[in-house]
């Protein structure tokens, strides 16, 4: 027979779990965040906003800067959540108003391993340098309008 106690840890234990999709979006953009070699505040702040948006707890979240995980690999991902993982990327490679040769590279692998070309992973990042101003849903249209293969 199950005890009330082991009820409420149960509820508490599944209540902060991190969803395994997010909790690969946050790792990639953390990775993407400290590709300089440094980690701004402001790509923090844009990480912790997501974060925020989706509920993770502060323990969580502090786990997770500490010791994202590993990029590994993302075809299983639908193409929405290409879309959604690759705009992220790019809006938070363009945050700090710094488009630096590591983030670039980073930013090409993330989108081999989501199924775009690095042609046009390269095409949209030309078109973000010199301008930092671009909003994310700007960012996110750009990317809707790459090709891919499960474009519909």
């Amino acid at each position: 027979m199950i005890t009330q106690w082991e009820i409420i840890i149960n509820f508490i234990t599944k209540a902060n779990t991190m969803n395994p999709v997010l909790k690969k979006k946050l790792s990639i953009l953390i990775h993407l965040a400290v590709a300089d070699g440094e980690f701004a505040r402001i790509e923090k702040n844009f990480i912790e906003e997501i974060c925020t948006r989706n509920n993770i707890s502060r323990a969580e979240r502090e786990q997770l800067f500490r010791n994202p995980e590993p990029i590994g690999t993302l075809g299983a991902l639908s193409y929405p959540k290409a879309i959604e993982y690759m705009s992220d990327c790019l809006s938070l490679m363009v945050v700090d108003g710094k488009i630096r040769q590591s983030e670039v590279l980073l930013c090409e692998d993330i989108g081999l391993r989501l199924s775009f070309t690095k042609a046009s992973i390269d095409q949209v990042i030309e078109q973000l340098k010199g301008n930092s101003e671009v909003s994310a849903d700007k960012i996110k249209a750009m990317v809707q309008a790459l090709p891919h293969p499960e474009k519909i």
